[in-house]
């Protein structure tokens, strides 16, 4: 394995992430949490806990993960140019990887700390992968070298001002192929009937308990993440504002996809399957 190394400044080969066109320092590591809380955005703080804590924020995951893996699968021919938006850690990277072995990953994330996870856990998967790190609104386009046959992304936009959604689906819609796909998993917002939102509450209540009785002492880190949410919300760093379902498939649509169709759902997350016209 290759010598690491502070500086990160280029494409990941495995020990570089290519970010902003500019050298940077990674982030030393500190003790404890309170620096991180302090210094840190919510993904950066997230990073080294979210695999602990993935099922406690999203009991679904796992199952929509699945649904996606599916699709990969069963698409014809199999997508070998793919890029994960938003790769966080590189938990699905890595089963996509695994599934596709003539594949060829693209992971961006805004998160440095989320990088360097991806990078830990991809390490066996360094000829097939580059990470870079930029705001899903910065022009990222620039290390797409040629037309994409696959883009996937889960809970990672939801974050994003709407307006910024419908722009984002217009530039992913332009660096796919012809025919190519995107599937897209992400929080949606729902509008129930009262009695069937009581229960879509106490089922979401369930699923909490559970998963904060599976952390064990790690839960008191749930309310120290919500702590940080709630402080990157007040300040205008993220936005947390869920688009319905028919708003979703009515912005692929006009983004230029030939069709969206939603293939999964639960209470809390959507995932949809668009293809660009041949």
């Amino acid at each position: 394995m290759a010598e690491e190394h502070d500086t990160i400044d280029g494409f990941f080969c495995p020990n570089k992430i290519l970010m902003d066109n500019k050298t940077a320092k990674a982030p030393r590591k500190t003790r404890g949490t309170k620096r991180m809380k302090d210094e840190s955005g919510f993904f950066d703080w997230l990073a080294p806990h979210y695999d602990r804590l993935e099922t406690a924020l999203d009991p679904t995951r796992f199952q929509a993960h699945s649904v996606l893996l599916d699709i990969l699968n069963a698409l014809d021919p199999k997508p070998e140019r793919i890029l994960d938006l938003g790769i966080g850690t590189g938990m699905l990277a890595q089963q996509v990887l695994e599934l596709l072995p003539d594949s060829r990953l693209i992971g961006i994330d805004g998160s440095l700390r989320m990088l360097e996870s991806a990078r830990l856990n991809l390490v066996d998967f360094t000829d097939r992968i580059t990470l870079a790190k930029c705001d899903f609104r910065d022009p990222w386009e620039q290390i797409i070298e040629e037309p994409l046959d696959c883009i996937i992304n889960y809970s990672s936009l939801h974050y994003l001002p709407h307006h910024a959604i419908r722009e984002l689906f217009s530039r992913l819609a332009n660096v796919l192929r012809p025919g190519g796909w995107f599937i897209h998993g992400d929080i949606i917002s729902l509008q129930l009937p009262e009695p069937v939102l009581r229960i879509s509450e106490s089922i979401k209540r369930l699923q909490e308990e559970s998963a904060k009785m599976d952390l064990g002492n790690d839960a008191e880190l749930l309310d120290e993440l919500e702590q940080i949410l709630q402080r990157d919300k007040s300040t205008g760093r993220l936005t947390d504002n869920p688009a319905f379902t028919e708003q979703q498939v009515a912005w692929l649509i006009d983004a230029g996809f030939e069709f969206a169709v939603r293939v999964f759902q639960d209470w809390q997350v959507s995932l949809y399957i668009a293809r660009k016209p041949e």
